[in-house]
């Protein structure tokens, strides 16, 4: 049920936070943070029972979200972003091993930038610019759309179970 919920809440936040990256190459932190408040403590309790994984996971996800502030990979609401990506992948697949772990990070992070890619050819086209390698790119509609499939996938198992 916690899931249906924390699903409930964000999908429009996620589709808000989409179009004002598109808007403002901005994104407003605090509900991305409440959220993954939610995810966090939901994720803890899915995974009391293999406490390595769940503390390697947020571990690695806390560890990079530092290194993207700090190197400014991504700007500060993208990185925020990325803790939100690590608990919902982690609250929607049964994450059993760190390679596993990581193969869906890897995958799920890989989709988010080729959706970011294709909604930047399509903003390009729509504002009539030319984009090249020094284009600025909105992430965030990249990981909505992902997040919001990952998602529905999970949402429709829980709804299949109950």
């Amino acid at each position: 049920m916690t899931y249906l919920v924390l699903s409930l809440a964000t999908i429009p936040v996620l589709v808000f936070l989409a179009a004002q990256d598109f808007k403002e190459r901005m994104i407003y932190s605090f509900p991305v943070l409440v959220l993954t408040g939610g995810w966090v403590m939901h994720s803890v309790m899915l995974y009391l029972d293999r406490p390595f994984v769940l503390i390697s996971a947020w571990s690695t996800a806390v560890a990079l979200y530092i290194a993207y502030r700090v190197c400014g990979v991504w700007g500060d609401g993208d990185s925020d972003m990325w803790l939100l990506f690590t608990g919902i992948i982690l609250c929607t697949f049964d994450v059993k091993n760190m390679l596993q772990y990581g193969f869906l990070l890897c995958i799920c992070l890989a989709g988010a930038q080729v959706a970011a890619l294709i909604a930047g050819l399509v903003e390009a086209v729509i504002k009539k610019r030319k984009l090249d390698r020094h284009s600025d790119l909105a992430v965030v509609p990249g990981f909505a759309v992902i997040l919001i499939a990952i998602l529905i996938n999970g949402f429709s198992r829980e709804v299949c179970i109950l």
